[in-house]
């Protein structure tokens, strides 16, 4: 990187640890800072639901996550500009813990001119995309580790204080909270004006996305005799699609409910904890498990049957997308699998830098996803040949948000990024 650029980069990420040209100051929970006003946001255009073949409004797209952003993408990726959150001390099991920037699955949204992001800090970000200046800011009680998804010009975004958390998304006040009773690491959509999250607590619930209201919910975690102990929720988000609503749970199993009532449809088996989230085809649902069964799965549609199974050796966290009859995925036995979705067969696979959790965004003929070895690869879809690998100065668990070309993508070390 060029002396100049560096010390461009140096200044604008001192300015991005002030609010208002002072520190940062503590904040209480549920208030809103607004140093940058409102975010200037364009009238909604995208019905009924939180995808748009425009930008990246949720977790993986759309409902049925199957939609990865747009381009056309540079093949010299270069640091545009980056913004510095907080950091986050708490206990766990009894020693310091520091909390930073965005976790699994963090994946950021856009709408119009500005990105929104949750952070381990505890606090929820709206940037300009032009500049990464900070617009708003929202603190909640603990961190935001999931998606969020925009809707109406309003944010959805869950929290590990229980709670899903609905704020205007030109303004960051809080509209609503709903609590789930434990922790929501879930991402939500919305579907036909229906807004759906998964949880910690065993559930999966439909709410109604203008208040919040509890419309059903159906306990897809701790139940029957194979029961775990610990969660037994579900950490994964919701896929939704034709009446169906798909989520894997810490049980090992997949569950597809009805999208308009809650029933059970039917019930699945991939034999380990499954936080990755479910994407759908037309007439299958690939999921992916972790290490005790350490396979990426393809199952029926309409009764769950299994169709194939892919394993590697350390099992997967990464959500696959699914592009012209392909599955891309991330190991986390630190490569990149390509694979068919007809049949389960290898395409090729790419050696990564280090093992992933990150579920890659493929568009434009490139895969790009992040790795615990901090750096940011870019190959081709074709072949797997590496395009480009940045070095983020961090653990990159979170998906990449991809509009117009920009890649959106946060760190472990409290960084977030924007690429162009």
């Amino acid at each position: 990187m060029q002396r100049r650029r560096f010390l461009e980069l140096s200044a604008a990420s001192l300015a991005s640890l002030l609010v208002g040209g002072r520190a940062a100051a503590e904040m209480k929970p549920g208030a809103t800072e607004n140093p940058g006003g409102n975010a200037s946001l364009p009238p909604w255009a995208d019905g009924d639901c939180s995808c748009s073949n425009r930008s990246v409004l949720m977790f993986r797209g759309n409902p049925a996550h199957t939609f990865y952003g747009t381009g056309p993408v540079r093949d010299t990726l270069e640091i545009a500009w980056r913004f510095r959150t907080e950091d986050f001390v708490t206990e766990l099991r009894g020693e310091p813990k520091t909390w930073s920037g965005t976790g699994w699955t963090g994946q950021a949204s856009c709408l119009g001119n500005y990105v929104f992001f949750g952070s381990q800090d505890r606090h929820l970000y709206c940037l300009d995309t032009r500049d990464g200046k900070l617009v708003w800011r929202y603190r909640a009680a603990r961190m935001f580790k999931g998606s969020l998804c925009l809707y109406k010009n309003r944010v959805y975004a869950p929290n590990v204080d229980d709670n899903l958390h609905c704020l205007d998304a030109s303004t960051g006040a809080l509209m609503w909270r709903h609590n789930t009773g434990k922790d929501l690491d879930s991402s939500p959509c919305v579907w036909k004006g229906k807004l759906f999250i998964a949880g910690e607590n065993g559930h999966v619930r439909c709410l109604d996305p203008e208040d919040g209201k509890l419309q059903w919910k159906t306990l897809v975690g701790g139940i029957g005799p194979e029961t775990k102990s610990g969660s037994n929720g579900a950490e994964g988000s919701p896929a939704v699609d034709s009446e169906q609503v798909v989520v894997g749970n810490y049980d090992g199993e997949v569950h597809c409910l009805d999208a308009r009532d809650g029933k059970r449809l039917w019930k699945a088996r991939t034999g380990d904890d499954t936080d990755a989230s479910a994407v759908f085809s037309s007439d299958r649902v690939f999921i992916a498990a972790e290490e005790g069964s350490p396979s990426l799965f393809c199952f029926a549609r309409a009764d769950g049957k299994e169709i194939w199974k892919f394993s590697n050796r350390a099992g997967w966290y990464s959500t696959p997308a699914l592009v012209d009859n392909r599955l891309y995925i991330g190991g986390n036995d630190g490569r990149c699998y390509c694979i068919d979705a007809a049949g389960g067969k290898v395409l090729w696979e790419a050696p990564l830098d280090a093992a992933t959790w990150c579920s890659p965004a493929v568009v434009d003929g490139k895969v790009m996803l992040g790795s615990y070895g901090n750096h940011f690869h870019v190959l081709d879809a074709s072949d797997g040949r590496e395009i480009a690998k940045l070095d983020l100065g961090g653990r990159i668990h979170s998906a990449p948000c991809v509009v117009s070309g920009r890649v959106y993508v946060g760190t472990a070390s409290g960084w977030f990024y924007c690429l162009a």
